[in-house]
C-alpha cells in the first residue's frame, strides 16, 4: 500500500502545537528503598528496576497503587552483537508499586515473576544470535531462548490477567493471574508476516485492550517505512482484524506506551530518545477510523518541562482518571556503561526507579 507522505506531514503539522499544557506542577514520587533482585558472577549487586509498561489499580487511603513490568532484565554493553545478561536466570515480572502523595516516596509491594506455558521460569533471552549474541559477564556464551520475552507493554486482560507486548518476535503475549502463559500471538500467524520485519530491538512497545480486541503499536517504523504499525487482533477470531498507521511528528522516532481512553479513541507517548534540551516526549489522543488508514493525531501535552526530560526512555503510561495521567521510565537497572568481560565488571549509576503523576487543565476526552 502506498501512503501520500504529504497528507501524512500535513495531517501532523495540524494536529500539533508547542508547550506544556498541564494544570499544576506535577508529582514526583521516588524509590529509596529497592530491592535487589540478584547478584552477578563477579558479585555486584543489581536492584529491581527495568521499568518498560504501567497499570493504574486504585486509589486507596490517599495513596496510589500501580502494577509495571519489566523488562527483559539486567543488560550489560558491549561491541557487536554481544549483550552480557547480568543475570541470565531472571524472569520478567509484573510489579505492584505504592506511591504515596504524604511522602512522595514510590515503594514495592509485590512481585509476579512470568512463567512459561508449562509453568517453567519464563527467560528475557533472546531468541537467535543474529540480533543479539547473550554472553554472561565473562563472555561466555548463553543459549538463545525461542520462548524469551522481551516485556515492554503492559494492560489487563479483563479475566484477572494480563496482556503483555514483546519486542523480541515481536509478539503479543497473553497471561493468567499467576503469571503463566495462556496465548502468544506472533508473526505469520495472527499477525501480518511483515511484522517479523521489524528493526532490531524495536518490536512492540505497547499495548492496549478495547473490548474484544487488542492492540499491539511497533516501537518504529519497518524498515522502508514512514509509519508506525498498529495491528488489532481480534481475540474472538484470533486473527488481526485491521491495521492502523501512526506518523511521528517531526523529530520523533519511538512510541513510548499507549493506553486506551474511549471506544476508538488511544492516548499515545511518542519521544525522541533525547535527555535535557534536546528532549522531545509528546503526549497525544489518537481517533481510529477504518483500517489501513493513518490515525487521526491531537496534540494534549508535552513532557518537556517536567523531570521526565532528564530521562532517556519513558516507557510506561496510565490513566488515573478523567485528567491525572502517571508515567514510569526504564532506568535499565540502573546500569551505565560497558560491561569489562575481564573482570565481569558493569559500571552502575544512582538512578532510582521514579512515577510521575500529571493533572492536566481538562478531561482528556475534550481533547
Amino acid at each position: 500500500m502506498k501512503l501520500n507522505i504529504f497528507l501524512i506531514s500535513v495531517l501532523v503539522f495540524l494536529s500539533s502545537c508547542a508547550g506544556s499544557n498541564v494544570a499544576s506542577p506535577p508529582m514526583l514520587f521516588t524509590m529509596k528503598d529497592t530491592p535487589v533482585i540478584g547478584e552477578t558472577f563477579s558479585n555486584q549487586k543489581i536492584s529491581l528496576g527495568g521499568f518498560s509498561g504501567l497499570h493504574f489499580i486504585e486509589e486507596k487511603n490517599g495513596a496510589f497503587f500501580f502494577q509495571v513490568i519489566s523488562d527483559r532484565g539486567p543488560i550489560g554493553w558491549s561491541k557487536g552483537l554481544e549483550r552480557p545478561f547480568l543475570l541470565p536466570e531472571y524472569s520478567p515480572a509484573i510489579i505492584t508499586i505504592k506511591a504515596d502523595p504524604k511522602t512522595m516516596e514510590l515503594s514495592f509491594v509485590s512481585k509476579i515473576d512470568l512463567k512459561k506455558m508449562d509453568g517453567k521460569p519464563l527467560s528475557g533471552l533472546p531468541h537467535k544470535r543474529t540480533e543479539e549474541n547473550p554472553v554472561d559477564v565473562f563472555g561466555v556464551l548463553y543459549s538463545v531462548d525461542s520462548m524469551g520475552v522481551d516485556s515492554e507493554g503492559l494492560t489487563i486482560d479483563g479475566e484477572s490477567g494480563f496482556w503483555i507486548a514483546d519486542e523480541y518476535s515481536p509478539a503479543l503475549v497473553n497471561f493468567d493471574s499467576n503469571g503463566v502463559m495462556k496465548k502468544r500471538f506472533t508473526p505469520g500467524n495472527e499477525l501480518p508476516k511483515i511484522y517479523a520485519d521489524k528493526k532490531s530491538n524495536r518490536g512492540f512497545e505497547a499495548i492496549t485492550k478495547i473490548d474484544q480486541k487488542i492492540f499491539g503499536f511497533l516501537q518504529s517504523p519497518l524498515p522502508g517505512e514512514e509509519f508506525v504499525r498498529i495491528a488489532e487482533v481480534d481475540l474472538d477470531t484470533l486473527k488481526t482484524s485491521a491495521e492502523y498507521f501512526y506518523p511521528f511528528n517531526s523529530g520523533n522516532t519511538k512510541i513510548g506506551d499507549a493506553i486506551a481512553l474511549t471506544k476508538n479513541q488511544i492516548v499515545v507517548l511518542e519521544q525522541n530518545g533525547e535527555v535535557g534540551p534536546k528532549s522531545q516526549k509528546d503526549l497525544f489522543k489518537i481517533t481510529l477510523g477504518e483500517s489501513d488508514q493513518i490515525v487521526k493525531k491531537v496534540f494534549i501535552t508535552s513532557l518537556n518541562e517536567t523531570p521526565l526530560r532528564d530521562q532517556e526512555k519513558i516507557e510506561g503510561l496510565s490513566i488515573i482518571n478523567d485528567n491525572q495521567i502517571a508515567f514510569v521510565f526504564d532506568n535499565d537497572f540502573q546500569i551505565m556503561g560497558e560491561t569489562d568481560l575481564k573482570t565481569g565488571q558493569t559500571p552502575l549509576v544512582s538512578k532510582p526507579n521514579q512515577l510521575i503523576i500529571m493533572t492536566l487543565p481538562k478531561e482528556l476526552k475534550s481533547y
